[in-house]
């Protein structure tokens, strides 16, 4: 991937709106500094999220239609002995139940649909502001953790669509119970709205440890994954060192961690579950209580007592669900939120690009073909860092490699890629170019891996390439055929390699040590990340 100019005036805050979706679709997420973010996240679907809760509450009210429907046929077909009748209202139940298997269908495949298109936008999101080439400034954040949030907390926000639907439904379900029961008595109708009111109340008043315990959850598991990636990185290095005991202690520590974290995040979610069940079956007893006595009192009858009971048991999912819904999945989207907008809020630890001008200046001092550097200076790497990178490739001393073939790390064009590697020295890897290399090049050699990095950025042919010791895990005479090849095929373009290899000595147009190089690059470290 050939990274584009960055933009000087760039700021810590991205654009990622702009971001096409699938099939060109422009992406519906906030600035991520924007006020109430998770729920303008949460609205970001419309009107197609508007589309799955008006039909996700036609849904729910044609179940609550049933009981009534049940409740009519018992008084107008069963207690007087009419057929007529009671084939009409099994008409009426069958009609009903076409209608709520369509509008379900068409709630469910909005709400799904919207959904994972917010999961894709947050994910592409984080994943553009993980790989921007200026990179994310702050605290070290490991693989691992970055891996978590690009997943686990996208997807955990895009549910938050939910939010947008099913509460809206179980509302519109308590509204049209409370209508119901006014029809046979105001005071069934009034305990009904106040008792989703107090249901309601529960939950938030329960929940109120979860959205911390959340935030501790994810922040385990990130550990718990980063350290499992690092291990699984390093795992040859470890063998070799006899390190394993020692790293499979530290991520036993890390893993029983998260396990107590997870522990306790499932305890207050299961206190909130059984607070809600609890009141809610409480609630819908007195209800049913309330009706049974009314019917006894010849206050209503034998259909409006079962329309009761059966709304009862209607009403006491959408009860519970609605303060739960609200309490727990709002208090894990706000976890995950914070967490992704901490990446995407996060400065850049190269806030500029020097400009054209400058670089211009710097390259010029420069002597052209093969240049080696004696020494190393973090400071001096950062400045040439952020050189444009149109025009300067400062290839690191360890690179990463996606799964796929040698030929897909190296370059799009399969003969620049089948040069560039020829230029590596990489022809003794099995399979050649089409070569498959794993998840960063597990499955290939350390050595290998080096040269297929090499290879990268080789192809692809800048103005000025930067290697910062390119050749440290391969043996001398693959390093010194590396050497002479890439000095033959960089001859009249300049690369300055960080090295105190004797090949790469031998075949330098010029030798320079570090103090000479940052020297020369006084002015441009005064842009340079300090």
């Amino acid at each position: 991937m050939v990274d584009a100019p960055l933009n000087p005036a760039a700021t810590s805050v991205v654009d990622y709106s702009r971001i096409p979706g699938p099939g060109g679709r422009k992406s519906t997420m906030p600035a991520p500094d924007a006020r109430a973010w998770t729920l303008k996240v949460a609205l970001s679907q419309r009107p197609w999220s508007f589309v799955a809760s008006i039909a996700m509450a036609l849904s729910f009210i044609c179940n609550g239609l049933t009981p009534v429907v049940v409740g009519r046929a018992v008084d107008e077909a069963i207690a007087t002995a009419s057929l007529a009748r009671l084939g009409f209202w099994i008409l009426v139940l069958a009609g009903l139940f076409a209608v709520a298997i369509g509008v379900n269908w068409t709630a469910r495949f909005m709400l799904i649909r919207s959904q994972q298109l917010v999961s894709h936008d947050l994910r592409t999101t984080v994943t553009d502001r993980i790989q921007d080439p200026r990179g994310i400034a702050g605290g070290r954040r490991t693989a691992g953790e970055l891996l978590s949030i690009a997943s686990v907390d996208t997807t955990r926000v895009g549910e938050i669509v939910m939010m947008t639907v099913m509460p809206v439904a179980e509302a519109a379900a308590i509204t049209y119970g409370a209508l119901m029961m006014y029809s046979i008595s105001p005071w069934l109708s009034l305990a009904t709205v106040v008792g989703g009111v107090l249901l309601v109340f529960v939950a938030l008043r329960v929940a109120r440890p979860l959205q911390e315990r959340s935030v501790a959850r994810q922040r385990a598991l990130a550990r718990a994954a980063a350290t499992a990636t690092d291990v699984v990185q390093g795992l040859r290095v470890l063998k070799g060192l006899g390190a394993i005991v020692t790293v499979r202690g530290r991520y036993r520590d890390v893993s029983d961690d998260a396990y107590r974290r997870t522990i306790h995040a499932n305890a207050a979610e299961a206190r909130l579950n059984g607070a809600t069940e609890a009141a809610g079956a409480l609630f819908v007893s007195a209800l049913g209580l309330g009706a049974g006595a009314l019917a006894l009192a010849g206050r209503a009858s034998i259909g409006e007592l079962i329309t009761v009971v059966g709304l009862t048991q209607f009403l006491i999912t959408p009860m519970t669900m609605f303060g739960r819904n609200l309490a727990s999945r709002w208090a894990s989207a706000e976890a995950s939120g914070r967490r992704i907008r901490d990446v995407l809020n996060a400065g850049f630890e190269r806030a500029h690009e020097v400009d054209d001008d400058r670089a211009s200046g710097f390259l010029a001092a420069l002597p052209t073909g093969l240049t080696v550097v004696r020494g190393s200076n973090e400071r001096l790497v950062g400045g040439l860092e952020s050189l444009p990178r149109r025009r300067v490739i400062v290839a690191p001393h360890e690179a990463d490699l996606f799964d796929g073939s040698v030929a897909d790390n190296v370059h799009p064009d399969r003969a620049v890629a089948e040069e560039a590697l020829r230029v590596a020295s990489c022809d003794d890897i099995p399979e050649g170019p089409d070569k498959r290399v794993g998840e960063n090049g597990r499955m290939l050699s350390g050595g290998q891996r080096q040269r297929v990095a090499l290879a990268r950025a080789v192809a692809f042919d800048p103005e000025v390439l930067v290697l910062q010791d390119p050749t440290t895990s391969v043996d001398s005479v693959t390093e010194q055929n590396i050497a002479d090849q890439v000095s033959e095929h960089r001859a009249g373009r300049t690369t300055i390699v960080f090295s105190d290899a004797p090949s790469w000595n031998a075949v330098a147009d010029s030798h320079m040590h570090v103090d000479e190089l940052l020297a020369t690059a006084h002015e441009l470290l005064e842009e340079a990340p300090r």
